[in-house]
């Protein structure tokens, strides 16, 4: 059987328009984590809630682990000014099934009074393993370990840690 040289062009054109199709991983999920800050900014329960999956848990950097209810009362206690000025990054994205594996970082500034009085900003990066799972056709953030965190005061680190 003889195979027309169009056949080829044919068969590399719909690869690569399959290929195209399937998202990039890091931009899928820089686009979650644009959505989750967003409502954690906003302080909408509802929005947030839609992003976490049942059972979601987050370990602080001291071992700590927190489930969604926790989450919604430490997003009550963020100051305005840290929503707006946080930003978070995706550094890795690997997905495997309906599972992804993700390394993101977030970073913060907001000002504050200091102890002289005198105002003073504060930036903090923190960054996690979470871990994403696929419920339908949405993403959903099921657990977020925290691996590193760095805080400034002034542009001067005053506290870090790792695990």
């Amino acid at each position: 059987m003889r195979v027309s040289p169009w056949f080829g062009a044919i068969v590399a054109v719909a690869i690569a328009g399959s290929a195209a199709a399937q998202e990039d991983p890091k931009t899928l999920f820089q686009g979650r984590y644009d959505a989750f800050r967003s409502a954690m900014a906003a302080q909408d329960q509802a929005a947030v809630g839609a992003i976490l999956a049942p059972g979601y848990t987050m370990t602080d950097i001291q071992g700590e682990v927190r489930d969604a209810s926790a989450l919604a009362q430490m997003m009550q206690r963020m100051p305005a000014a840290m929503g707006r000025d946080a930003k978070t990054t995706v550094l890795e994205a690997t997905v495997t099934g309906s599972t992804a594996a993700v390394k993101q970082q977030l970073s913060a500034k907001a000002t504050r009074p200091g102890p002289d009085g005198n105002e003073m900003t504060m930036e903090f990066e923190v960054t996690s393993n979470d871990t994403w799972v696929k419920n339908g056709d949405a993403w959903q953030l099921k657990a977020s370990i925290q691996k590193d965190i760095v805080v400034k005061r002034d542009g001067e680190v005053f506290f870090k840690q790792s695990n």
